[in-house]
């Protein structure tokens, strides 16, 4: 089946840490295999799995411009209709861990037929891999409720399209061709950042639907999936099929749906939940840092800015022995907010501690991670909130911190180097002097100061505060990250999709701030999470 080439989506260029689905689909793929790469286009996904994973790979391309220009990274490029050819014949012989569909069973009349011919090609252990988009994302519904159904050159109505998807039918599809999903991922793309966004801005026909009709677009999981990327094998193989929404995905549309029908039930005011993460932590300090945090949350209140506040205090202490403790203290601080203390699951490390707060239900419209160690002036969330409000664009606010002693701290930082890292945290005092223009520059103090810093690369995980939806819609922090870079990691993802601000009339005091002498367990989990932040992000050595 011809499909028109649209250079402006299938050159761009593939950026392996995305959240797109042909990134997606490359981190499924093991380095050194052997892949099939079906509607190859010019070449994007088979370059990067040629020269970033040394992948052996084989294609087919109707187009035969887009084949001329993708040639050159394959082993085995060919000029064919998918819909017309045989692959076991055009293929015989070649067995293949992966068979990769990336956006190409919307393009074919009958997408089964190509899908039927797959496992004969699959070598053993070997997986099917493929990308469509979700038909039933609440924008293409929305926008057909208006009594629309607008092709376009790009997006959910791409105008080559010939077939759409829901989870249900591409899932019955596979299986009616001998496949099963053993993982389902998906892509999200926020209503206000798609093609429909136009319809759902302030003024647009969106805004005139009722509640109930609101609720029904956006109550379902997949409301905000943009495009499905699934994991399939032979069904015989199959002993437990995944059909699940991701977590995520499920998270925005719910943060969507909230967002949406807050205004109705709460105009002007917004909810807030505040995170704390403790292991043994200082019961002298702790109590200060919860009766500062009462004192911040009741100023916003008076200003008008905030309806209710939770706190999430969450134990990662060793053994069962600081619940109490701990409990007792939320007992007797007599806070003016809903307390929940979460313990009992030992010691999951600081981004997953953070992340049982997150998806703890009863979230806010924003979210701070806090450290029990952090005292907040009075007004230090009223300014963070008001700054949010007149700021749509941003996500996260960072504050401007001083130590006990009133010196000021550098929270936000550069992209780290290896030597920056080496310097900062295990040199001398005497060679990091020698190196001090160099640190200044990667704590960025020629910029932080008393005025606005927007889109600090890194911020400190110390105090942030967020738009909720956007921390759901990228998962949180990642887990992997037991200690140390977790926020390095997560500043990294939202600027991806909102902006950065460091907002100096968000003052706090950070008890912890200036770093001490790391012990061998923990120069241990430092290095580990270092080579796991630069194998994620991209090495950078001075």
């Amino acid at each position: 089946m011809p499909v028109a080439p649209t250079a402006h989506v299938y050159h761009r260029p593939l950026e392996p840490d995305s959240q797109d689905s042909l990134a997606k689909l490359a981190r499924l793929v093991r380095p050194g295999s052997k892949v099939l790469d079906l509607g190859a286009g010019p070449g994007v996904l088979g370059r990067y799995l040629a020269e970033a994973l040394h992948c052996v790979v084989d294609g087919v391309e109707y187009n035969p411009a887009a084949a001329a220009e993708a040639a050159p990274w394959y082993r085995r490029l060919e000029c064919a209709d998918l819909e017309q050819i045989a692959l076991a014949d055009l293929f015989a012989g070649c067995r293949y861990d992966f068979i990769i569909c990336a956006d190409i069973l919307e393009h074919l009349r009958r997408p089964g037929d190509l899908l039927a011919q797959l496992t004969d090609l699959l070598a053993p252990d070997g997986r099917v891999l493929l990308s469509v988009p979700n038909v039933a994302h609440a924008g293409l519904i929305g926008e057909l409720l208006a009594g629309d159904f607008r092709y376009r050159p790009e997006g959910l109505l791409d105008e080559t399209h010939l077939r759409f998807f829901s989870r249900a039918s591409l899932l019955r599809l596979l299986e009616e061709r001998g496949l099963r999903s053993v993982a389902l991922d998906a892509t999200v793309v926020e209503l206000d950042r798609s093609e429909f966004a136009d319809r759902w801005a302030d003024g647009g026909w969106a805004s005139s639907l009722a509640p109930e009709l609101v609720r029904a677009l956006l109550d379902r999981p997949e409301a905000l999936i943009y495009q499905f990327v699934v994991t399939a094998i032979p069904a015989d193989g199959v002993t437990v099929a995944v059909e699940s929404v991701p977590a995520g995905a499920a998270a925005a549309a719910r943060a969507a749906l909230t967002a949406r029908l807050a205004p109705l039930a709460r105009p002007g005011v917004a909810s807030l939940s505040v995170a704390i993460v403790t292991y043994a932590p200082d019961l002298a300090v702790l109590p200060d840092v919860l009766a500062r945090l009462d004192r911040a949350v009741a100023h916003a209140r008076q200003q008008s800015l905030l309806r209710d506040a939770r706190l999430v205090l969450v134990d990662n202490g060793p053994g069962p022995d600081w619940r109490q403790p701990l409990r007792r203290l939320l007992e007797t601080a007599e806070l003016a907010m809903e307390t929940d203390l979460l313990s009992g699951h030992g010691n999951v490390g600081y981004g997953a501690g953070h992340n049982l707060a997150l998806w703890r239900r009863g979230g806010g419209d924003f979210h701070l991670i806090l450290n029990p160690d952090v005292l907040l002036e009075e007004d230090a969330l009223s300014e963070g909130l008001a700054f949010l409000a007149a700021h749509p664009g941003a996500g996260l606010v960072a504050p401007a911190s001083r130590d006990k002693a009133g010196r000021r701290q550098y929270l936000c930082k550069a992209y780290p180097t290896v030597l920056d890292l080496a310097l900062r945290g295990f040199a001398p005092g005497w060679l990091r002097r020698r190196f001090q223009a160099r640190l200044d520059r990667y704590e960025l103090r020629d910029r932080i100061g008393d005025t606005l810093l927007w889109d600090p690369p890194i911020t400190s995980g110390c105090f942030m505060l967020c738009r909720r939806q956007v921390l759901e819609r990228i998962g949180g922090f990642r887990p992997e990250f037991f200690l140390y870079f977790e926020d390095f990691d997560l500043s990294l993802r939202l600027a991806s999709s909102v902006r950065l601000a460091c907002v100096p009339a968000v003052r706090i005091v950070h008890l912890g701030g200036h770093a001490s002498r790391k012990g061998a367990r923990h120069i241990g989990l430092f290095l580990r999470s270092a080579i796991r932040f630069f194998n994620r992000h991209g090495w950078r050595w001075w």
